[in-house]
């Protein structure tokens, strides 16, 4: 009796100490475009990577094909700004980065999946636009893990083509160094106005490109 009111009071022991919480933000994703050494604005994205044109068409720079069927995307590598307008919690505020992959139709619609990292702080590092090789090497605190969605084509009168492309992508991932032993699921919308997911700001828009629903879980 005695060793199993020593367990009983021990596993109550460990259930009071074991607490997990889940905090729940909404985080506005905007796509800057990055100015070049002459001045020129250009698209956010760092790694151009390798595209392929299905059925026969011409690739087109960035993300295009004159003719064929569509248009696989491999390793290309981009950057943004993350931004929590309602707590500012400093682990969401930052620069996020991602590589995409992804087997698009005629229509640029189809699905995507990639690696992604988020680093709090400035944005957007230059850093990493300039070294997107060696940048991570001397990162210490950054969320990072994977993400998979799909790209639609959806009417819409009120946009400039009548049409936008809108992206739902989930994410899962964890924390490393000042971040370690949080957990981090998100789910994104996507809404871009022309068929290359280039930034709005191109176009005079200036809404961001994405907003996430993000839950981050910690035991303590």
């Amino acid at each position: 009796m005695k060793t199993l009111l020593i367990l009983t009071a021990s596993l109550f022991a460990m259930t009071a100490q074991a607490q997990t919480t889940f905090e729940h933000f909404t985080v506005e994703d905007q796509w800057p475009p990055l100015v070049a050494p002459d001045g020129t604005l250009i698209p956010n994205i760092i790694v151009p990577g390798e595209f392929f044109c299905t059925g026969g068409g011409e690739p087109i720079v960035p993300f295009g094909c004159d003719g064929g069927n569509g248009i696989h995307i491999r390793g290309a590598q981009a950057v943004s700004c993350l931004t929590d307008q309602t707590t500012h919690d400093w682990r969401l505020e930052g620069t996020a980065w991602w590589d995409l992959s992804a087997n698009w139709d005629s229509d640029k619609t189809g699905p995507v999946s990639g690696i992604w990292r988020i680093v709090p702080g400035e944005c957007i590092d230059m850093n990493l636009v300039m070294n997107p090789e060696t940048y991570w090497d001397d990162v210490y605190t950054y969320w990072e893990g994977t993400y998979t969605g799909k790209r639609e084509l959806v009417a819409d009168p009120e946009a400039p083509l009548q049409i936008k492309w809108i992206s739902i992508l989930k994410f899962v991932g964890q924390g490393m160094g000042d971040l370690a032993g949080q957990k981090l699921k998100a789910v994104e919308t996507i809404t871009t106005y022309y068929p290359s997911p280039a930034p709005g700001e191109f176009f005079g828009i200036f809404e961001p490109e994405g907003i996430l629903d993000v839950t981050i879980k910690t035991k303590y």
